[in-house]
């Protein structure tokens, strides 16, 4: 009978997410995560054929924690309003790691694309404009968002929500005098 795993796939997701977590990805390797588990390196190559092959698990498991924050407050779900940035502030190495490295957005594409179908279709419905505009103001408003996010995920700045509410709601109020109503960001 063969020996029983002492480290198994999930102590090694578990621990490299918490590592991906708080240190960032760069701080995920096979020798630092055996380092973490107090092992070698062979339960995690047993594993996982690769770090890419992690990576793609811990991408995963990143997309399925950020849905989980956004849409936990009962509001409307969009990548441009105050759950966005309580995410980055609050998770900033998951954040750097979803929204902030090159081409990420093609990892992220389908996991977001009924999110901001769903956006996009309530910007029409709210404002009664076409697809195209409303395409057009949904990215607007994420990219202000995105901007606003990242900064606080960086450390450039140290704003507290109450100056963000601000600033959301003042951008709210020039982009609806372009589409005649308000509560764009809420």
């Amino acid at each position: 009978m063969p020996a029983k795993k002492q480290i198994t796939k999930d102590m090694i997701l578990a621990t490299a997410f918490e590592m991906l977590r708080t240190r960032g990805m760069d701080a995920v390797n096979v020798k630092s995560l055996a380092k973490q588990l107090n092992c070698s390196t062979q339960p995690i190559y047993l594993s996982f054929d690769s770090m890419d092959a992690l990576r793609t698990v811990l991408s995963s498991m990143a997309v399925d924690t950020f849905l989980q924050y956004i849409q936990r407050g009962g509001a409307a779900t969009n990548l441009y309003g105050m759950a966005y940035i309580q995410f980055a502030q609050k998770e900033k190495q998951l954040f750097r790691f979803l929204f902030m490295r090159q081409n990420s957005f093609l990892e992220l594409q389908e996991a977001l694309a009924p999110i901001i179908d769903g956006s996009i279709s309530q910007l029409m419905k709210q404002y009664h404009i076409e697809y195209e505009e409303a395409h057009h103001f949904h990215d607007q408003l994420w990219v202000h968002t995105h901007g606003i996010a990242s900064m606080i995920a960086t450390d450039f700045c140290d704003w507290n929500m109450d100056k963000v509410e601000k600033m959301l709601a003042e951008s709210e109020q020039y982009l609806s005098r372009k589409y005649g109503e308000q509560n764009v960001f809420k």
